[in-house]
């Protein structure tokens, strides 16, 4: 099931100058959907929550331009849970655990130890440098030189006790590293 999210396009008054700053917000509300629809194409185990109350918190840990569109499906449904998106740059609010976890550009020298240091059971990460995959994250967004692209560390992904809709994996890249 994919759910669509509408968007309307708001253009933060800091890019609202050129096209090249409208094409910048478009780029930033296809990553914002895909990360909300993301959680449509995965499944955690009920370990993964306190209660069956609990919600699906999604973190964006660090810089992420386009955090204001993720704020607007606070509080939405997602399968059987409400979606609560946390914002933040303390890694302490972060180790309290996230379902879905987006690490902004700026962390990203330093995966290796952040995995390593990071409870990453049940934790869908996703991040949008060269190589995040391959250091220890489940879902890397690539840029092309015309369009956005995903790869999909399976193996990590199982080893965080995620299973992965085929619908989702028949349109990655998949990768098998840990």
């Amino acid at each position: 099931m994919v759910i669509v999210l509408t968007v309307t396009p708001v253009i933060p008054p800091a890019f609202a100058d050129s096209r090249g700053d409208l094409e910048r917000s478009k780029e930033y509300q296809i990553k914002a959907l895909f990360l909300y629809n993301s959680a449509n194409f995965v499944e955690w185990p009920a370990d993964a929550f306190e209660t069956q109350a609990s919600p699906l918190r999604m973190c964006l840990y660090g810089a992420v331009p386009f955090g204001e569109f993720l704020d607007v499906v606070d509080g939405m449904m997602v399968r059987d849970r409400t979606l609560a998106v946390v914002r933040t740059t303390d890694y302490a609010k972060i180790k309290q655990g996230c379902h879905i976890l987006f690490v902004g550009i700026e962390h990203h020298r330093q995966l290796e130890a952040f995995f390593r240091d990071l409870n990453h059971l049940f934790v869908l990460s996703i991040g949008n440098s060269q190589d995040f995959a391959r250091r220890g994250g489940v879902v890397n967004i690539l840029r092309t030189s015309d369009q956005q692209k995903f790869e999909i560390n399976l193996a990590q992904a199982i080893e965080n006790g995620l299973l992965i809709s085929s619908d989702l994996l028949s349109l990655a890249r998949i990768i098998n590293e840990r």
